[in-house]
């Protein structure tokens, strides 16, 4: 299936399936978690709700700098087919 039919058909979601396989991001999560669940462990409901909060903050404010960063990535790209078609394409793709 081509890309146009995919995002007209709704089936293209890169920020529910954008994530790194990279070890080092996974062992980097993990830790941050063991880190966390060790917190909560030493604080009254208060600060733990309050902690609870500023993490679920963190995590929005993150996808907004990785929506962003999509944005510009996608449209680095563009303009980089754009710029490499206006340069080499009418000299190596020539219309029938």
């Amino acid at each position: 299936m081509m890309i146009m039919e995919l995002l007209y058909n709704g089936q293209i979601y890169p920020s529910e399936v954008i994530m790194s396989q990279d070890e080092r991001f996974k062992e980097a999560e993990a830790k941050v978690d063991e880190l966390f669940e060790d917190l909560l462990t030493r604080l009254d409901d208060k600060d733990t709700a309050q902690a609870k909060t500023i993490r679920e903050t963190m995590y929005e404010s993150q996808s907004y700098a990785e929506e962003e960063n999509f944005r510009y990535g996608l449209t680095l790209g563009v303009m980089l087919m754009q710029e490499i078609y206006e340069v080499y394409g009418a000299r190596y793709f020539k219309p029938d």
